[in-house]
């Protein structure tokens, strides 16, 4: 497998977003998160650069990809808080974690809150 396909295995398929009080929204990630650019064909993404860090608290993975359609670079960062709550079924279970994905321009400049994955 190369580096690209494993960059994209680590990406999730999909996240959703809150719809107020009408529920959560499935949103795919496999598009481009850039002003102006409507691509959403998975083929024209290609995933280059990882960076990863993480804490007590969370983790966080920084997932580089270039659109082949504008030929711009987005960064989907993906932040695992660790802890939110703890399990109501066993005690010896690991505490529940959350997801959370935002889309980021190639300086870092946060475009916005995806959703939760």
């Amino acid at each position: 497998m190369t580096n690209k396909e494993e960059l994209r295995d680590e990406i999730p398929s999909y996240a959703f977003i809150a719809l107020a009080r009408r529920g959560m929204e499935k949103i795919s990630l496999d598009q481009c998160f850039l002003k102006n650019c409507d691509n959403e064909s998975p083929e024209l993404l290609e995933p280059f650069k990882k960076e990863e860090y993480e804490d007590d608290k969370k983790q966080t993975k920084e997932i580089h990809i270039k659109c082949k359609k504008c030929n711009g670079v987005f960064i989907l960062k993906l932040v695992t808080l660790k802890r939110v709550a703890k399990s109501t079924k066993e005690n010896s279970e690991e505490p529940l974690s959350m997801g959370m994905v935002y889309a980021l321009d190639e300086n870092k400049k946060n475009l916005g809150h995806i959703g939760y994955f």
